[in-house]
Protein backbone atom coordinates (compact mmCIF):
# COMPACT_ATOMS: atom_id res chain seq x y z
CA UNK A 1 0.00 0.00 0.00
CA UNK A 2 1.33 3.49 -0.85
CA UNK A 3 3.01 5.77 1.65
CA UNK A 4 3.18 9.29 0.16
CA UNK A 5 3.85 11.06 3.43
CA UNK A 6 2.64 11.69 6.97
CA UNK A 7 -1.05 12.51 7.39
CA UNK A 8 -2.41 15.90 8.28
CA UNK A 9 -4.72 16.54 11.24
CA UNK A 10 -7.89 14.46 11.00
CA UNK A 11 -11.37 14.97 12.39
CA UNK A 12 -12.21 11.34 11.77
CA UNK A 13 -12.43 9.07 14.79
CA UNK A 14 -11.07 5.54 14.60
CA UNK A 15 -13.30 3.16 16.55
CA UNK A 16 -13.08 -0.59 17.00
CA UNK A 17 -14.92 -2.81 19.43
CA UNK A 18 -13.88 -5.94 21.29
CA UNK A 19 -16.60 -8.25 22.61
CA UNK A 20 -16.99 -9.11 26.28
CA UNK A 21 -18.75 -12.41 26.85
CA UNK A 22 -20.90 -13.84 29.61
CA UNK A 23 -20.44 -17.44 30.78
CA UNK A 24 -23.03 -18.48 28.19
CA UNK A 25 -20.73 -16.97 25.50
CA UNK A 26 -23.41 -14.45 24.67
CA UNK A 27 -22.15 -10.89 24.37
CA UNK A 28 -22.47 -8.76 27.50
CA UNK A 29 -20.92 -5.66 25.98
CA UNK A 30 -18.06 -4.25 23.93
CA UNK A 31 -14.92 -2.42 24.93
CA UNK A 32 -14.62 0.53 22.59
CA UNK A 33 -11.09 1.12 21.32
CA UNK A 34 -10.53 4.46 19.70
CA UNK A 35 -7.99 6.88 18.32
CA UNK A 36 -8.90 10.46 17.51
CA UNK A 37 -6.61 10.76 14.52
CA UNK A 38 -3.15 9.92 13.32
CA UNK A 39 -1.61 13.20 14.44
CA UNK A 40 -2.69 12.36 17.99
CA UNK A 41 -1.23 8.89 17.57
CA UNK A 42 2.16 10.08 16.42
CA UNK A 43 2.69 12.77 19.09
CA UNK A 44 3.24 11.00 22.44
CA UNK A 45 3.82 14.33 24.21
CA UNK A 46 0.48 15.79 23.24
CA UNK A 47 -2.11 16.01 26.00
CA UNK A 48 -5.18 14.99 24.06
CA UNK A 49 -7.56 14.12 26.91
CA UNK A 50 -9.86 17.10 26.53
CA UNK A 51 -9.85 17.26 22.75
CA UNK A 52 -10.15 13.50 22.42
CA UNK A 53 -13.02 13.29 24.90
CA UNK A 54 -15.01 15.96 23.09
CA UNK A 55 -14.29 14.41 19.74
CA UNK A 56 -15.36 10.98 20.98
CA UNK A 57 -18.53 12.39 22.53
CA UNK A 58 -19.40 14.35 19.39
CA UNK A 59 -18.66 11.43 17.12
CA UNK A 60 -20.69 9.01 19.20
CA UNK A 61 -23.59 11.43 19.25
CA UNK A 62 -23.46 11.46 15.43
CA UNK A 63 -22.74 7.77 14.88
CA UNK A 64 -24.74 6.70 17.90
CA UNK A 65 -23.01 4.77 20.65
CA UNK A 66 -26.00 2.43 20.88
CA UNK A 67 -25.57 1.69 17.18
CA UNK A 68 -21.92 0.76 17.70
CA UNK A 69 -22.66 -1.56 20.64
CA UNK A 70 -26.15 -2.58 19.44
CA UNK A 71 -27.60 -1.52 22.79
CA UNK A 72 -25.20 -3.63 24.84
CA UNK A 73 -22.78 -2.28 27.45
CA UNK A 74 -20.08 0.08 26.20
CA UNK A 75 -16.79 -0.17 28.11
CA UNK A 76 -14.87 3.11 27.74
CA UNK A 77 -11.46 3.92 29.23
CA UNK A 78 -11.12 7.11 31.28
CA UNK A 79 -7.92 8.82 32.37
CA UNK A 80 -7.46 10.97 35.48
CA UNK A 81 -8.35 14.18 33.68
CA UNK A 82 -11.37 12.67 31.95
CA UNK A 83 -12.71 11.38 35.29
CA UNK A 84 -12.23 14.73 37.02
CA UNK A 85 -13.96 16.59 34.18
CA UNK A 86 -16.87 14.15 34.33
CA UNK A 87 -16.68 13.15 30.67
CA UNK A 88 -18.28 9.83 31.58
CA UNK A 89 -21.58 11.68 32.06
CA UNK A 90 -21.58 12.63 28.36
CA UNK A 91 -22.55 9.06 27.58
CA UNK A 92 -25.87 7.27 28.28
CA UNK A 93 -25.71 5.72 31.76
CA UNK A 94 -27.93 2.79 30.73
CA UNK A 95 -25.14 1.23 28.71
CA UNK A 96 -21.90 2.99 29.75
CA UNK A 97 -19.24 1.24 31.79
CA UNK A 98 -16.58 3.71 32.95
CA UNK A 99 -13.22 1.94 33.04
CA UNK A 100 -10.67 3.42 35.44
CA UNK A 101 -7.26 2.82 33.92
CA UNK A 102 -4.59 1.10 36.02
CA UNK A 103 -2.25 4.11 35.90
CA UNK A 104 -4.80 6.53 37.36
CA UNK A 105 -3.47 8.31 40.47
CA UNK A 106 -5.99 7.57 43.21
CA UNK A 107 -6.44 10.93 44.95
CA UNK A 108 -9.33 12.20 47.04
CA UNK A 109 -10.55 14.08 43.96
CA UNK A 110 -10.50 10.91 41.84
CA UNK A 111 -12.34 8.94 44.54
CA UNK A 112 -14.96 11.67 44.77
CA UNK A 113 -15.35 11.79 40.97
CA UNK A 114 -15.82 8.01 40.82
CA UNK A 115 -18.36 8.14 43.64
CA UNK A 116 -20.30 10.76 41.67
CA UNK A 117 -20.22 8.57 38.55
CA UNK A 118 -21.61 5.61 40.50
CA UNK A 119 -24.23 7.80 42.22
CA UNK A 120 -25.47 8.93 38.80
CA UNK A 121 -26.16 5.33 37.79
CA UNK A 122 -23.03 4.44 35.83
CA UNK A 123 -21.21 1.13 36.10
CA UNK A 124 -17.64 1.49 37.33
CA UNK A 125 -14.91 -0.94 36.30
CA UNK A 126 -11.27 -1.12 37.35
CA UNK A 127 -8.96 -2.02 34.49
CA UNK A 128 -5.90 -4.34 34.76
CA UNK A 129 -6.36 -4.62 38.51
CA UNK A 130 -3.62 -5.84 40.84
CA UNK A 131 -4.08 -5.52 44.61
CA UNK A 132 -2.84 -2.31 46.21
CA UNK A 133 -4.04 -0.33 49.22
CA UNK A 134 -4.19 2.76 47.03
CA UNK A 135 -7.06 1.32 44.97
CA UNK A 136 -9.02 0.01 47.98
CA UNK A 137 -11.50 2.94 48.04
CA UNK A 138 -12.31 2.29 44.38
CA UNK A 139 -12.68 -1.46 44.90
CA UNK A 140 -15.37 -0.70 47.48
CA UNK A 141 -17.54 1.14 44.94
CA UNK A 142 -16.64 -0.76 41.75
CA UNK A 143 -19.09 -3.05 39.97
CA UNK A 144 -16.58 -4.87 37.75
CA UNK A 145 -12.90 -5.66 38.23
CA UNK A 146 -10.83 -6.62 35.19
CA UNK A 147 -7.71 -8.78 35.31
CA UNK A 148 -5.15 -9.09 32.55
CA UNK A 149 -4.64 -12.84 32.84
CA UNK A 150 -1.50 -12.71 30.70
CA UNK A 151 0.20 -10.52 33.32
CA UNK A 152 -0.36 -13.00 36.17
CA UNK A 153 0.27 -16.68 36.77
CA UNK A 154 -2.76 -18.81 37.58
CA UNK A 155 -1.61 -18.97 41.22
CA UNK A 156 -1.30 -15.18 41.43
CA UNK A 157 -4.70 -14.81 39.81
CA UNK A 158 -6.28 -17.16 42.34
CA UNK A 159 -4.77 -15.08 45.17
CA UNK A 160 -6.22 -11.90 43.69
CA UNK A 161 -9.64 -13.51 43.37
CA UNK A 162 -9.60 -14.65 47.02
CA UNK A 163 -8.85 -11.09 48.16
CA UNK A 164 -12.07 -9.96 46.48
CA UNK A 165 -14.38 -12.64 47.87
CA UNK A 166 -16.01 -10.25 50.36
CA UNK A 167 -16.84 -7.67 47.67
CA UNK A 168 -19.90 -7.73 45.46
CA UNK A 169 -18.07 -7.33 42.18
CA UNK A 170 -18.15 -9.11 38.85
CA UNK A 171 -14.80 -10.52 37.78
CA UNK A 172 -13.77 -9.97 34.17
CA UNK A 173 -10.84 -11.85 32.64
CA UNK A 174 -9.28 -10.02 29.72
CA UNK A 175 -6.73 -11.23 27.15
CA UNK A 176 -8.18 -14.71 27.26
CA UNK A 177 -6.44 -16.22 24.26
CA UNK A 178 -7.28 -19.95 24.39
CA UNK A 179 -10.21 -22.17 25.24
CA UNK A 180 -8.13 -23.69 28.05
CA UNK A 181 -7.61 -20.26 29.63
CA UNK A 182 -11.33 -19.57 29.35
CA UNK A 183 -12.18 -22.81 31.17
CA UNK A 184 -9.55 -22.14 33.88
CA UNK A 185 -10.75 -18.63 34.76
CA UNK A 186 -14.39 -19.73 34.56
CA UNK A 187 -13.61 -22.34 37.25
CA UNK A 188 -12.13 -19.56 39.41
CA UNK A 189 -15.44 -17.71 39.46
CA UNK A 190 -15.02 -15.23 36.62
CA UNK A 191 -18.31 -14.34 34.94
CA UNK A 192 -17.14 -12.04 32.14
CA UNK A 193 -14.51 -12.80 29.52
CA UNK A 194 -12.68 -10.70 26.95
CA UNK A 195 -10.16 -11.80 24.36
CA UNK A 196 -9.74 -13.80 21.21
CA UNK A 197 -10.20 -17.31 22.58
CA UNK A 198 -13.33 -17.62 20.43
CA UNK A 199 -11.42 -16.78 17.24
CA UNK A 200 -8.63 -19.33 17.54
CA UNK A 201 -9.19 -22.94 16.49
CA UNK A 202 -9.39 -25.65 19.12
CA UNK A 203 -7.82 -28.25 16.84
CA UNK A 204 -8.92 -31.81 17.61
CA UNK A 205 -6.66 -34.23 15.76
CA UNK A 206 -8.24 -37.30 14.29
CA UNK A 207 -11.80 -35.99 14.37
CA UNK A 208 -13.69 -36.09 11.10
CA UNK A 209 -15.90 -33.27 9.94
CA UNK A 210 -19.54 -34.35 10.48
CA UNK A 211 -21.33 -35.37 7.29
CA UNK A 212 -23.79 -32.48 7.34
CA UNK A 213 -21.02 -29.93 7.73
CA UNK A 214 -19.03 -31.59 4.98
CA UNK A 215 -22.07 -31.13 2.76
CA UNK A 216 -22.11 -27.41 3.60
CA UNK A 217 -18.43 -27.22 2.62
CA UNK A 218 -19.26 -28.82 -0.71
CA UNK A 219 -22.00 -26.25 -1.25
CA UNK A 220 -19.46 -23.52 -0.46
CA UNK A 221 -17.19 -25.03 -3.08
CA UNK A 222 -19.96 -24.83 -5.64
CA UNK A 223 -20.77 -21.25 -4.71
CA UNK A 224 -17.14 -20.17 -5.08
CA UNK A 225 -16.81 -21.82 -8.50
CA UNK A 226 -17.28 -18.98 -11.00
CA UNK A 227 -18.19 -21.51 -13.69
CA UNK A 228 -20.94 -23.04 -11.61
CA UNK A 229 -24.41 -22.73 -13.10
CA UNK A 230 -26.24 -19.90 -11.33
CA UNK A 231 -29.55 -21.63 -11.98
CA UNK A 232 -28.38 -24.64 -9.98
CA UNK A 233 -27.68 -22.40 -6.99
CA UNK A 234 -31.21 -21.03 -7.28
CA UNK A 235 -32.61 -24.56 -7.48
CA UNK A 236 -30.67 -25.56 -4.38
CA UNK A 237 -32.20 -22.68 -2.42
CA UNK A 238 -35.68 -23.49 -3.71
CA UNK A 239 -35.42 -27.07 -2.40
CA UNK A 240 -34.70 -25.89 1.15
CA UNK A 241 -37.76 -24.39 2.84
CA UNK A 242 -35.71 -22.71 5.57
CA UNK A 243 -33.29 -21.12 3.09
CA UNK A 244 -36.14 -20.01 0.84
CA UNK A 245 -37.93 -18.32 3.72
CA UNK A 246 -34.75 -16.59 4.90
CA UNK A 247 -33.94 -15.40 1.39
CA UNK A 248 -37.38 -13.86 0.95
CA UNK A 249 -37.05 -12.20 4.34
CA UNK A 250 -33.60 -10.88 3.39
CA UNK A 251 -34.89 -9.38 0.13
CA UNK A 252 -37.35 -7.24 2.09
CA UNK A 253 -34.91 -6.34 4.87
CA UNK A 254 -33.08 -3.14 5.70
CA UNK A 255 -29.96 -4.74 4.20
CA UNK A 256 -31.53 -4.47 0.73
CA UNK A 257 -33.01 -1.01 1.44
CA UNK A 258 -36.22 -1.90 -0.36
CA UNK A 259 -39.62 -3.40 0.18
CA UNK A 260 -41.09 -5.02 -2.92
CA UNK A 261 -43.74 -7.60 -3.69
CA UNK A 262 -42.02 -10.91 -4.39
CA UNK A 263 -44.15 -13.27 -6.45
CA UNK A 264 -41.63 -16.11 -6.72
CA UNK A 265 -38.28 -17.29 -5.46
CA UNK A 266 -36.86 -16.69 -8.94
CA UNK A 267 -38.02 -13.09 -8.67
CA UNK A 268 -36.25 -12.76 -5.30
CA UNK A 269 -33.04 -14.11 -6.80
CA UNK A 270 -33.31 -11.70 -9.73
CA UNK A 271 -33.76 -8.79 -7.33
CA UNK A 272 -30.58 -9.39 -5.38
CA UNK A 273 -28.40 -10.62 -8.26
CA UNK A 274 -25.86 -13.40 -8.58
CA UNK A 275 -23.02 -11.79 -6.62
CA UNK A 276 -25.21 -10.93 -3.62
CA UNK A 277 -26.80 -14.39 -3.67
CA UNK A 278 -23.36 -16.01 -3.58
CA UNK A 279 -22.38 -13.87 -0.57
CA UNK A 280 -25.66 -14.47 1.22
CA UNK A 281 -25.64 -18.22 0.64
CA UNK A 282 -21.98 -18.50 1.71
CA UNK A 283 -22.78 -16.78 4.98
CA UNK A 284 -25.79 -19.05 5.50
CA UNK A 285 -23.60 -22.13 5.03
CA UNK A 286 -21.05 -20.76 7.49
CA UNK A 287 -23.83 -20.10 10.01
CA UNK A 288 -25.04 -23.70 9.65
CA UNK A 289 -21.52 -25.00 10.23
CA UNK A 290 -21.06 -22.74 13.28
CA UNK A 291 -24.23 -23.82 15.05
CA UNK A 292 -22.29 -24.73 18.21
CA UNK A 293 -20.13 -21.60 18.22
CA UNK A 294 -20.76 -18.14 19.71
CA UNK A 295 -22.97 -16.03 17.45
CA UNK A 296 -20.35 -13.29 17.71
CA UNK A 297 -17.96 -15.45 15.70
CA UNK A 298 -20.23 -15.34 12.67
CA UNK A 299 -20.86 -11.64 13.13
CA UNK A 300 -17.09 -11.05 13.15
CA UNK A 301 -16.80 -13.11 9.96
CA UNK A 302 -19.24 -10.87 8.11
CA UNK A 303 -17.79 -7.69 9.59
CA UNK A 304 -14.28 -8.68 8.53
CA UNK A 305 -15.36 -9.76 5.05
CA UNK A 306 -17.12 -6.48 4.29
CA UNK A 307 -14.26 -4.41 5.74
CA UNK A 308 -11.73 -6.26 3.55
CA UNK A 309 -13.93 -5.84 0.49
CA UNK A 310 -14.12 -2.07 0.95
CA UNK A 311 -10.35 -1.83 1.36
CA UNK A 312 -9.98 -3.81 -1.87
CA UNK A 313 -12.39 -1.48 -3.67
CA UNK A 314 -10.46 1.55 -2.43
CA UNK A 315 -7.23 0.15 -3.85
CA UNK A 316 -8.75 0.35 -7.34
CA UNK A 317 -7.61 -3.04 -8.62
CA UNK A 318 -10.97 -4.07 -10.03
CA UNK A 319 -14.05 -5.97 -8.96
CA UNK A 320 -12.42 -9.39 -8.97
CA UNK A 321 -9.75 -8.20 -6.53
CA UNK A 322 -12.36 -6.70 -4.18
CA UNK A 323 -14.35 -9.95 -4.37
CA UNK A 324 -11.22 -11.91 -3.41
CA UNK A 325 -10.74 -9.57 -0.43
CA UNK A 326 -14.29 -10.35 0.68
CA UNK A 327 -13.71 -14.09 0.33
CA UNK A 328 -10.48 -13.95 2.35
CA UNK A 329 -12.25 -12.09 5.16
CA UNK A 330 -15.22 -14.43 5.14
CA UNK A 331 -13.18 -17.66 5.25
CA UNK A 332 -10.50 -16.36 7.62
CA UNK A 333 -12.24 -17.98 10.61
CA UNK A 334 -13.22 -21.24 8.92
CA UNK A 335 -10.68 -23.21 10.97
CA UNK A 336 -12.24 -21.85 14.17
CA UNK A 337 -15.75 -22.67 13.02
CA UNK A 338 -14.88 -26.31 12.28
CA UNK A 339 -11.95 -26.82 14.70
CA UNK A 340 -9.79 -28.15 11.91
CA UNK A 341 -6.51 -26.93 10.36
CA UNK A 342 -7.05 -24.33 7.66
CA UNK A 343 -4.96 -26.17 5.06
CA UNK A 344 -7.09 -29.30 5.49
CA UNK A 345 -10.37 -27.42 5.13
CA UNK A 346 -9.32 -25.50 2.05
CA UNK A 347 -8.88 -28.76 0.15
CA UNK A 348 -12.67 -28.94 0.14
CA UNK A 349 -13.04 -25.53 -1.52
CA UNK A 350 -12.40 -24.33 -5.03
CA UNK A 351 -10.36 -21.24 -4.13
CA UNK A 352 -7.54 -19.56 -5.99
CA UNK A 353 -3.95 -20.23 -4.95
CA UNK A 354 -3.63 -16.60 -3.84
CA UNK A 355 -6.58 -16.91 -1.46
CA UNK A 356 -5.34 -20.26 -0.13
CA UNK A 357 -1.83 -18.94 0.55
CA UNK A 358 -3.33 -15.89 2.29
CA UNK A 359 -5.56 -17.96 4.56
CA UNK A 360 -2.96 -20.62 5.36
CA UNK A 361 -0.29 -17.97 5.84
CA UNK A 362 2.48 -19.96 4.19
CA UNK A 363 3.21 -17.27 1.57
CA UNK A 364 2.72 -13.52 1.47
CA UNK A 365 0.29 -12.38 -1.19
CA UNK A 366 -1.34 -9.15 -2.31
CA UNK A 367 -4.25 -10.08 -0.02
CA UNK A 368 -2.13 -10.76 3.09
CA UNK A 369 -1.80 -7.13 4.28
CA UNK A 370 -5.52 -6.54 3.78
CA UNK A 371 -6.47 -9.42 6.06
CA UNK A 372 -3.86 -8.32 8.60
CA UNK A 373 -5.17 -4.74 8.42
CA UNK A 374 -8.70 -5.93 9.21
CA UNK A 375 -7.50 -8.06 12.14
CA UNK A 376 -5.41 -5.20 13.58
CA UNK A 377 -8.24 -2.71 13.20
CA UNK A 378 -10.66 -5.03 15.02
CA UNK A 379 -8.30 -5.21 17.98
CA UNK A 380 -7.55 -1.49 18.09
CA UNK A 381 -3.89 -2.17 17.37
CA UNK A 382 -3.39 1.24 15.82
CA UNK A 383 0.38 0.89 15.58
CA UNK A 384 -0.08 -2.19 13.40
CA UNK A 385 -2.70 -0.37 11.33
CA UNK A 386 -0.21 2.45 10.72
CA UNK A 387 2.58 0.05 9.81
CA UNK A 388 0.48 -2.01 7.39
CA UNK A 389 -1.33 0.74 5.57
CA UNK A 390 1.44 3.34 5.45
CA UNK A 391 0.92 7.05 5.88
CA UNK A 392 -1.57 7.72 3.08
CA UNK A 393 -4.02 10.23 4.54
CA UNK A 394 -6.75 9.56 1.98
CA UNK A 395 -6.59 5.85 2.74
CA UNK A 396 -6.75 6.29 6.52
CA UNK A 397 -9.58 8.76 6.29
CA UNK A 398 -11.77 6.00 4.88
CA UNK A 399 -10.99 3.24 7.40
CA UNK A 400 -13.46 4.42 10.08
CA UNK A 401 -16.14 4.73 7.41
CA UNK A 402 -15.38 1.22 6.15
CA UNK A 403 -15.68 -0.15 9.67
CA UNK A 404 -18.94 1.69 10.35
CA UNK A 405 -20.46 0.50 7.07
CA UNK A 406 -19.38 -3.06 7.77
CA UNK A 407 -20.96 -2.89 11.24
CA UNK A 408 -24.25 -1.61 9.85
CA UNK A 409 -24.39 -4.19 7.08
CA UNK A 410 -23.61 -6.96 9.53
CA UNK A 411 -26.41 -5.74 11.82
CA UNK A 412 -28.86 -5.53 8.93
CA UNK A 413 -27.95 -9.02 7.74
CA UNK A 414 -28.59 -10.58 11.13
CA UNK A 415 -31.78 -8.61 11.65
CA UNK A 416 -33.10 -10.31 8.50
CA UNK A 417 -32.45 -13.87 9.73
Amino acid sequence: MPAPGPPQSSNRIFVARQPIFKRSLRVYGYELLFRSGLDNFFDPNQDGDTATSKLIANSFSLIGISKITEGKKAFINFTDDMLLKEYATLFPREITVAEVLEDVRVTREIISACQDIVAKGYILALDDYVFSKEFQPLVEIAHIIKFDIQALTLKELEQEVRRLESYKVLLLAEKVETREEYEAVKDMGFTLFQGYFFSKPNIIQGRDIPGSKLQYLQILRAIEDKNFDFKKITEFVSRDVSLSFKLLKYVNSAAMRRRVEVTSLQRAVALIGEQTLRKWLSLMMLSYMADEKPVELLRLTLLRARFCEQVGEKMGKGGDFAASCYTVGMFSLLDVILDQPMNVLLRELNLSATIVHTLVGDKKTALSPILKLAQSYERGEWGEVIQIAGYAEDFFEDLPLFYERALLEMQHFYSAL
